[in-house]
């Protein structure tokens, strides 16, 4: 099985995140932290998601995906452009819905500046289960198609949130 990786750059004034591999739930905390750094940030004006070199990539990291699409649509008033060239990714992206919240383009990047790794090691399991948590809550938000499909993801995971 090809591991999973993550890496991000600024360039001009957008960041553009790309992620390569295996994308599993296992990446959802240093996902999670760089994205709520990224969304606190202000040196910048769009977001890019290069999935490009995505093999598969599962429902917790699509719902962290999903929450890009929603913070660029509030903060900047616009489509995140999500490129994808795989058609098995490009599948599960049409079935989630992403077609209708991401501009999504069958294209490679033009990445000029060099990609910065994000830190995908280091345990968080305590933060683990409100990560993916929020990312099936977040993919159910999309369509009701999504909502019926993660019910019981949602269901199973919401008595270990408040049995803390």
């Amino acid at each position: 099985m090809d591991s999973g990786a993550a890496f991000y750059v600024k360039q001009g004034n957008v960041y553009i995140l790309k992620l390569v591999g295996e994308i599993r739930y296992t990446m959802g905390c240093a996902l999670g932290d760089f994205l709520d750094s990224l969304f606190a940030r202000t040196d910048y004006d769009d977001i890019m998601v290069d999935l490009t070199e995505v093999h598969s990539i599962d429902s917790t990291s699509l719902g962290l995906l999903a929450k890009i699409a929603n913070f660029n649509h509030r903060r900047f008033a616009r489509q995140t452009t999500l490129l994808s060239t795989n058609p098995d990714v490009n599948q599960i992206l049409e079935t989630m819905g992403f077609y209708e919240v991401f501009a999504v383009c069958d294209t490679r990047a033009a990445i000029t500046a060099t990609l910065q790794p994000l830190a995908t090691d280091g345990p968080c399991k305590d933060e683990l289960t409100r990560i993916v948590f929020d990312a099936h809550q977040t993919l159910s938000d999309l369509n009701p198609r999504n909502q019926e499909a993660f019910r019981g993801v949602l269901d199973q995971l919401r008595p270990k949130l408040n049995g803390r």
